[in-house]
């Protein structure tokens, strides 16, 4: 501490609360307003590493550890004796970001693990956005800010001793980012010096790695603490070497290759543009030897030689011309074709550096479930598989909420307790199954119990006492038509509520989530077996193999995964499967046998085009809510000549083909 003024004014405040943490017996009150009181004197006095040691044996006495109050005594005390000789107080303690002693694995209460993974998940993502660029620098920090602030607090709330302390220290580092533009950039080069750090530290946390990553990340960037520089370069990247990229920043990549693919495809045409005018010259060239072979040899009386010397000339003119143009297209058909290949090796990198393994979403899934059953007094057992397929990690946060309400409502609704489950024959302990499969284009992810599943029966009695079906329609509804009533806000099949369930919510929001994703859940039951709710939702939002087609004159593209076959029967035109107004048109050519969803139960569904063109593999761009609700449509394409096609969703276009297909059946 440089300023005497500050020092003194610090010495009366640690001399003023010093009694209060040296009391005995130990006054807790007393002792948590001193530590605060100290904390904020530290902070203002500029003494970081000594005030977030008093911090954490702040945050230790809340969680109701008294010895707290001893160890900050001690503390207290040796700062005493430090200011008294004119020392900094935090002398000898280590100074961010190397880690101090006490750091070590997070001990966050299980129940509240999922809730605080996503949380500082998001707050990560939106550093990301702050860092990305898109908004001013002055304000990028400031954003930042407000999240590492976040992350502090809900750290400390849980817990996560690690990450309280090392937000704080990074708080203090980009504190003073919004005073001007330069201030702004150097905090953002600092923030983006960390954030790896932070990733880290969320995903693996042991005290080990923590140093490890720390110390490595506290020396100049371009050195390395652990080898001289010219040795560390001189080793070269290794393979496991990994870095923690933005997922704006791999979206903004991936349009920067989208726009490369454009113009790929621009020199595609450009070279078929060259084949066919050289096409036609030789077209020229051989209409113009016929006109010479018709007109015959020269004769005085005839045509001049002159001008059939001049035809000859043209002819031959014309044929050397075709040649320069096919060789013109052939010199830009080789690069394109290089350049084709490294787009497409470029988007499958860029593609996967975007998924994620669903085993993470399930661990989350699994810890609520787990804390739930506690809290209820229910004994399950979770299982999972699947969990090595990868989605968009995107899909995979929004998917996390509504598993999680499907999830906890097979806690509430499904599983029975011990008591219960051994008294109907059952293992005391019941099981709830995770299951992830990829099909096409399409994610299902099944949450299914072994509990006591649901009585479709009084679903029936229920929904006429709401009155939420009339009579009429509850007679002839079948098991399917009745579960699905459970996403009915407000309906319920218990008639008392507690904190977990009981008050119809839950199913009707997990619905409105998925639905958002352009997906869909239905529910499989028997009484007394359990439950089973599947989660669809498409994922071929990206790079993947469509099949081009024709249709009414118009070219949609259809995932080549979602076409089992193609031949030649009868079947409704693909434009009356888009638009109903043209349900009386003549069936195509070509029949398109869409591959059976098996969530659906109902088999493979038939679609005529046109023509089928080819197969190309391409980026498939999300589509606006508006335009989505239009149609049977996934996505769209953009094409090298500007223009865009729609990619059908062969899931939503299935339905519509079956319905038209019984419609004309029944009307011959």
């Amino acid at each position: 501490m440089t300023d005497p003024e500050l020092a003194r004014l610090l010495l009366v405040e640690v001399a003023r609360h010093l009694p209060a943490l040296e009391r005995d017996p130990i006054d807790v009150v007393e002792a948590r307003r001193a530590l605060h009181a100290l904390k904020g004197s530290l902070g203002l006095a500029e003494e970081g590493p000594l005030a977030m040691e008093i911090a954490r044996l702040e945050r230790k006495l809340a969680a109701g550890e008294e010895s707290a109050v001893r160890e900050a005594a001690v503390a207290m005390r040796q700062a005493e004796e430090k200011l008294l000789a004119g020392e900094s107080p935090s002398e000898g303690l280590t100074v961010w970001p190397t880690p101090p002693a006490w750091i070590g694995p997070r001990a966050v209460e299980p129940s509240m693990r999922a809730h605080y993974f996503t949380e500082v998940g998001d707050r990560l993502a939106r550093i990301d956005e702050a860092l990305g660029g898109s908004l001013g620098p002055i304000e990028s920090v400031a954003l930042a800010y407000r999240q590492v602030h976040t992350i502090k607090g809900a750290a400390s709330s849980v817990g996560d001793e690690a990450m309280a302390w090392f937000c704080h220290g990074l708080e203090e580092r980009i504190r003073e980012g919004t005073a001007s533009r330069a201030a702004a950039n150097a905090a953002l080069t600092e923030l983006a010096r960390w954030r790896a750090i932070l990733g880290a530290m969320l995903d693996d946390q042991p005290s080990a790695l923590l140093s490890l990553s720390v110390r490595n990340r506290s020396a100049a960037p371009s050195t390395s603490p652990s080898l001289p520089a010219d040795e560390e370069q001189s080793r070269g990247p290794t393979d496991d070497a990994t870095i923690r990229v933005g997922v704006l920043a791999v979206d903004r990549l991936l349009e920067r290759t989208t726009t490369v693919s454009v113009a790929r495809e621009a020199m595609a045409l450009s070279a078929s543009a060259l084949l066919q005018r050289s096409a036609e010259m030789r077209a020229m060239r051989a209409d113009l030897a016929e006109a010479l072979r018709l007109i015959g040899p020269p004769r005085p009386w005839g045509a001049p030689a002159a001008a059939l010397s001049r035809i000859r000339t043209v002819a031959s003119a014309l044929g050397v011309a075709s040649e320069r143009l096919e060789e013109a297209s052939a010199s830009v058909k080789r690069p394109e074709l290089a350049l084709r290949e490294a787009e497409l090796a470029q988007k499958r990198e860029l593609s996967a550096m975007r998924q994620t393994p669903l085993h993470q979403l399930f661990s989350r899934l699994t810890t609520a479930v787990e804390a739930e059953a506690r809290r209820s007094g229910r004994e399950v057992n979770v299982t999972q598989s699947g969990g090595e397929e990868t989605i968009d990690r995107r899909i995979a946060e929004a998917l996390l909420e509504p598993c999680l309400h499907i999830a906890r409502n097979s806690v509430a609704h499904g599983i029975e307790p011990p008591d219960d489950r051994a008294a109907s024959g059952k293992a005391r302990v019941g099981t709830i199954h995770f299951s992830a499969r990829k099909s096409g284009g399409r994610l299902r992810i099944t949450i299914a119990d072994d509990g006591a599943g649901v009585d479709v029966a009084e679903v029936r009695r229920r929904a006429a006492s709401a009155g939420v079906l009339s009579s009429e329609l509850l007679s002839r509804a079948d098991d399917d038509t009745l579960l699905a009533l459970l996403f009915v806000p407000g309906f319920t099949t218990r008639d008392a509520s507690d904190l977990l369930a009981g008050r119809g919510i839950g199913l009707d929001i997990a619905l409105a989530s998925v639905q958002k994703l352009g997906g869909r859940v239905r529910l499989a039951s028997r009484k007394g077996e359990g439950l089973s709710a599947s989660v669809e939702v498409p994922v071929d939002s990206g790079f993947a193999k469509f099949l081009w087609v024709e249709a009414a004159g118009e070219t949609y593209a259809i995932l080549a995964a979602d076409v089992a076959a193609v031949s030649r029967k009868d079947a409704p035109h693909l434009t009356a499967c888009i638009d109903p107004q043209h349900a009386d048109g003549a069936a195509g050519p070509v029949c398109l046998e869409l591959a059976a969803s098996e969530s659906d139960g109902a088999g493979s569904a038939f679609v005529s085009v046109d023509a089928a063109l080819a197969i190309e593999e391409v980026l498939v761009r999300p589509l606006t809510p508006l335009v989505a609700a239009m149609g049977p449509f996934a996505g769209a394409i953009v094409r090298g000549d500007g223009t865009v096609r729609l990619a059908l969703d062969a899931h939503a276009l299935a339905p519509r083909a079956r319905a038209l297909a019984t419609r004309t059946t029944r009307e011959a």
